[in-house]
């Protein structure tokens, strides 16, 4: 039997890379497909961007109804390459009618679910009826997708080296991440209004906010981190606090208390709206606990992130 040949298409917060390139390494065909590209400027293989005159893009149902046209025709001129369609936030049309095309095609179809794709909406009876697997980026998610399984986000430790946190006096800035994808879902405006309300009682803070910029700037702002905040609201911690754990940073984030049972430990400062202000003047005060949680931080992701572990249990859940 030959070895599979897998097309990862979608292009979220750098996980389809990770899979690709983590299957690569194991010697298998593996590429990333995308119809856009991601503010981060994430790597991809082949890129499909739209072709249609301004004007048609324009008229929203016929524009729209075109891409999708163009969009299956660019998957179906190069579908006799790989086995496996590894679909991450969504298939190409509404419903996920076409499922049925690539099922018909012979392909094992994977549906990966990242976040608003399927949370407080279901899974689609498409992907319940005729996907091979369905995965979930995060175990929140499936309270909304009864026959999916979680797969940890994966992450190269070899492009994360562990950097931990500088030593500083009582004098000097702390700097202070938060990385938001969405102000909104995040919790933004919980952080700057903590941040401010702390710098009045004389705390010395240099917030930095991680928007609109290359994935590799982004990531040199992660190491220059004392403390790292990420989402206050989901209840559950997303890649931006994957990777600063991996680079050592104590990072706060709010777990919900259902969703604690997987994790092995917790390695983060379990952080919501309502305790955020306690607990950055915590972490400014204690910097032997902020180099503690660094260290955690380190230890949790390679044993639940690391892309060399993640990827040998996807390969197995593919079932091919």
């Amino acid at each position: 039997m030959s070895l599979l040949s897998i097309l990862h298409i979608g292009n979220i917060a750098g996980v389809p890379q990770e899979l690709s390139r983590a299957q690569r390494k194991l010697g298998l065909r593996s590429d990333v497909l995308s119809f856009e590209q991601h503010p981060f400027e994430y790597e991809i293989d082949i890129y499909y961007p739209t072709k249609l005159p301004r004007f048609l893009k324009s008229i929203r149902f016929i524009g729209t109804s075109l891409r999708l046209i163009e969009k299956m025709s660019n998957l179906l001129g190069i579908s006799t390459r790989y086995d496996i369609f590894h679909f991450h936030f969504s298939s190409i049309l509404p419903f996920g009618v076409d499922v049925l095309a690539w099922k018909a095609l012979k392909k094992r179809i994977i549906i990966h679910h990242h976040g608003s794709d399927i949370r407080y909406k279901g899974e689609l009876r498409m992907y319940s009826k005729f996907a091979d697997k369905i995965f979930v980026s995060t175990p929140d998610l499936l309270e909304w997708s009864s026959n999916a399984e979680w797969v940890p986000n994966p992450i190269s430790l070899d492009k994360f080296p562990y950097v931990g946190v500088e030593d500083k006096n009582k004098s000097e800035e702390i700097n202070i991440v938060h990385a938001p994808s969405s102000r909104a879902k995040k919790g933004t405006e919980y952080v700057i209004e903590a941040v401010n309300k702390l710098k009045k009682e004389g705390y010395k803070i240099n917030l930095i906010l991680v928007e609109n910029m290359p994935y590799k700037k982004a990531i040199e702002c992660y190491k220059k981190a004392d403390i790292v905040i990420d989402q206050l609201l989901i209840g559950w911690y997303g890649m931006v606090s994957i990777e600063c754990m991996a680079l050592g940073k104590p990072v706060c984030v709010y777990i919900r208390d259902d969703l604690e049972s997987f994790m092995p430990f917790i390695p983060v400062l379990n952080t919501s709206p309502k305790n955020i202000i306690e607990n950055i003047r915590i972490l400014i005060e204690d910097e032997k606990l902020r180099k503690e949680l660094g260290r955690k931080g380190r230890k949790y992701v390679e044993l639940m992130h690391d892309a060399k572990k993640v990827i040998r249990k996807v390969i197995d859940m593919y079932g091919w």
